[in-house]
């Protein structure tokens, strides 16, 4: 049988091996490269599981070491506003902490650092910080100014509590365990929410710190709420607010959705009562205005109405424009005007009635003090106007005046008419007179409650 090629050759390949191994040994060659270093034996951490947790919250993690022999004589560190609660020491290499992370605590990475006795390992950098909640806004991030916000929560173990009171069409819709504060002069409310999301309100004051600015919601029943900070996420800017005087008027532009115009009234002496006005030129807009004292809080909040009337002391007050529309791209006009009151006091019986002289009369800046106040007037009837109505209107004044309004025969006891007292304010026509003389115009504090204070009158026969 003849043998294959490749026979053949596996023979010789074999047979020159052969031969090469039955030699003298070569001389040694060159020392070769230094090979790697091989890993230290020293004691180090390898691993932190979880490798961020959020501020405000507790978080179990596993310290996972290397040639490690720890005890439960072992301390742990994670720096500022990380407290270790407890600790468990799951072998001589892992360690499970429990730990608590303060609302103010640092934002980004930072060391953890294991101790036992002299021996201390650090893995840096190896823990991340981070905000639970992210916000956004819309409108002038800067003192004295309204700001619609948008938060999302970034904790998906922590769900916003949805509890509500009112429908949202009858009544008001109330998130009553959902609530959003700030750093000093940084307040706010909640308008919507979904389970990892809100719609916010956030307010600044005039007094607030310029720079960055802290907003949190609170979440859950009282006292068991979680808070979800997202610090430094607004930014203040300083501003100062543009004067204005009774006569003035000033020109305002909005270039952007939500955007605000900071005023400041000084009065021109104690007992003023003031009221601003704006005419924008876009339909779409709808301006009104927020009303702070001297002190410049919304905690201090005087009025938010379209067209204010306020009655103020010697101290400036401000005027905060905003339209909450969020229509821009428009100007507007805004002016104020320093009322004369057309109240004469006393006049809180039918014996101590404020005479009207003539009708029609259209009275500016009265006043129910208190809930118990009553405003008096006395008009006179003359024989050709038999057979006429009286026709009250009251207006604001303050939107929340909640007005009535009665029609009294000249004994000062026999009612001849009454308002429905199903608005604020009042627009009422008696029955026709029948005989000519003295009448009088009661206007009293709804039995709702008393809830404002300042209003004007008209007075007309038809």
């Amino acid at each position: 049988m003849r043998m294959s090629r490749v026979g053949l050759l596996s023979l010789s390949l074999f047979t020159l091996v052969a031969l090469g191994c039955s030699g003298d040994a070569g001389p040694q060659g060159p020392a070769g490269q230094p090979g790697e270093e091989g890993p230290s034996a020293d004691p180090s951490i390898s691993a932190i599981t979880p490798g961020k947790a959020f501020i405000s919250r507790r978080a179990d993690v596993t310290i996972s070491g290397f040639n490690t022999v720890w005890t439960d004589g072992v301390s742990i560190d994670f720096g500022p506003g990380i407290t270790i609660v407890d600790k468990k020491i799951a072998s001589p290499t892992a360690i499970v902490a429990t730990i608590e992370i303060d609302a103010a605590a640092a934002i980004g990475p930072r060391d953890v650092n294991v101790t036992e006795g002299d021996a201390k390992v650090t893995y840096a950098g190896a823990f991340t910080l981070e905000t639970p909640l992210e916000v956004t806004f819309l409108g002038t991030q800067a003192q004295g100014s309204i700001l619609v916000g948008s938060a999302k929560q970034r904790d998906l173990s922590t769900p916003f509590d949805l509890t509500t009171t009112g429908d949202g069409f009858f009544t008001p819709l109330v998130y009553t365990n959902l609530a959003v504060s700030g750093s000093a002069g940084v307040a706010g409310g909640v308008e919507g929410a979904q389970l990892y999301g809100a719609d916010l309100t956030v307010f600044t004051d005039v007094t607030a710190a310029a720079g960055p600015g802290d907003v949190t919601v609170a979440s859950g029943l009282p006292g068991e709420e979680i808070l979800s900070p997202a610090p430094g996420s607004l930014q203040i800017a300083a501003r100062q607010p543009t004067a204005i005087t009774p006569g003035m008027i000033l020109n305002g532009t909005v270039d952007q959705p939500f955007a605000t115009v900071l005023y400041q009234y000084t009065p021109s002496g104690p007992g003023k009562i003031i009221a601003v006005e704006a005419l924008a030129d876009s339909p779409d807009a709808s301006p009104a205005f927020a009303v702070l004292p001297a002190s410049g809080k919304f905690a201090d909040l005087i009025a938010f109405e379209e067209a204010p009337t306020v009655e103020v002391g010697a101290e400036p007050v401000y005027f905060i424009y905003w339209d909450n529309t969020g229509t821009s791209g428009y100007g507007f006009d805004v002016s104020v005007t320093e009322l004369v009151p057309a109240e004469v006091e006393p006049n809180n019986t039918c014996a101590q009635a404020q005479v009207v002289a003539t009708l029609p009369a259209s009275l500016d800046a009265f006043k129910l003090s208190d809930k118990d106040d009553q405003d008096w007037l006395a008009i006179d009837i003359a024989e050709a106007d038999v057979g006429k109505a009286i026709h009250v209107v009251t207006t604001p004044g303050e939107a929340q005046t909640d007005t009535f309004v009665e029609i009294v025969d000249s004994d000062c006891t026999t009612v001849l008419g009454e308002s429905e007292d199903s608005n604020y304010h009042e627009d009422f026509t008696s029955s026709p007179i029948t005989t000519p003389g003295k009448y009088f115009i009661k206007i009293s504090n709804s039995t709702y409650g008393y809830s404002g204070a300042l209003y004007n009158i008209e007075i007309t026969l038809e």
